[in-house]
């Protein structure tokens, strides 16, 4: 299983604010990027979806579980963010993070998009998130997934993903305010003594084995 490691998105963006160039000193191209590129993840936004040529096939899609994973701390809820956003880059997707855990993704045919989705489910289930907290334990999160919908157009993917989650949701994989298939691990280091991370997890099991 291929490990994810990512650091604190809040303390990078500290960073990174630090680092940032005024506006008055960056280039015309900078200033393009800054305006349509998330923050968040990386890939480009919503902006950058709606100046872009009209798509043949669009996909939205939004992470399972965000607002119950959040309570293990936001960086936490970004770290899966980012491995998502990770995941639908490696299953060569064009892909935009809209606000939130949604992500829109382009296409030419709406069953090439379908396989590339699920290739990218695979990819993220499989993947262990490690994310670094504040308090300097170290999470690692594994069997994240999203669901989709897919359309000629944004309503439709809107509509077909409400649809998606209906689906999933009778047959238990997902459940709202709840993590399903989901599996937490929490270790903690103790420096003074040099001893082993105490580790401590907890399994957030689907109702059902089915995964599409």
């Amino acid at each position: 299983m291929a490990e994810h490691a990512v650091n604190p998105p809040a303390r990078e963006r500290r960073v990174a604010l630090k680092k940032r160039r005024h506006v008055a000193e960056m280039s015309p191209e900078e200033m393009r990027r800054e305006l349509l590129t998330s923050e968040v993840t990386g890939p480009p936004n919503r902006r950058a979806f709606r100046e872009t040529r009209a798509a043949l096939a669009v996909a939205m899609s939004d992470v399972d579980g965000l607002k119950a994973l959040n309570k293990y701390g936001y960086e936490t809820g970004n770290a899966v963010l980012q491995a998502k956003a990770d995941a639908l880059r490696e299953a060569a997707l064009e892909a935009y993070h809209d606000k939130g855990d949604e992500f829109l993704c382009r296409g030419k045919h709406i069953k090439e998009l379908l396989a590339k989705l699920e290739r990218a489910r695979a990819i993220l289930r499989d993947r262990t998130i490690v994310a670094e907290r504040a308090d300097g334990s170290t999470l690692s999160i594994t069997g994240a997934d999203f669901s989709y919908g897919v359309g000629k157009d944004i309503d439709e993917a809107e509509s077909d993903l409400r649809s998606h989650k209906a689906k999933r949701e009778g047959r238990g994989e997902i459940a709202r305010g709840e993590l399903r298939g989901i599996t937490i691990k929490t270790e903690t280091f103790t420096s003074r003594t040099g001893q082993c991370p105490a580790t401590t997890s907890a399994t957030c099991r689907q109702a059902t084995s089915a995964t599409n």
